[in-house]
């Protein structure tokens, strides 16, 4: 088993955002719409705690459902650490 890391807890950050935002699983993304997304979440659900706990909720009440946006988020997400959608930081504690 590896040890958690930065880009670990980035990953599942971005994820949890993205699952928690309004955009549409399979939409082609740019990089303002990913970081208005996550910038809105983290203020709706007011921080990463808040955004796990409607993860986690989601997966109870329809966990194939949230499977599905799972694995789409996550893809979004490493899309994003890798550098194919630059995720502009600016505002997301604003």
């Amino acid at each position: 088993m590896r040890d958690l890391d930065e880009s670990h807890l980035a990953l599942a950050c971005i994820t949890d955002a993205v699952f928690c935002s309004d955009l549409e699983a399979g939409a082609v993304l740019t990089r303002s719409q990913v970081g208005r997304a996550v910038s809105g979440a983290l203020r709706a659900h007011r921080d990463w705690n808040g955004l796990t706990r409607v993860v986690r909720a989601a997966f109870a009440e329809a966990p194939e459902e949230a499977a599905s946006r799972e694995r789409w988020c996550r893809q979004v997400a490493e899309a994003v650490l890798s550098g194919d959608i630059a995720l502009n930081c600016d505002g997301f504690f604003d």
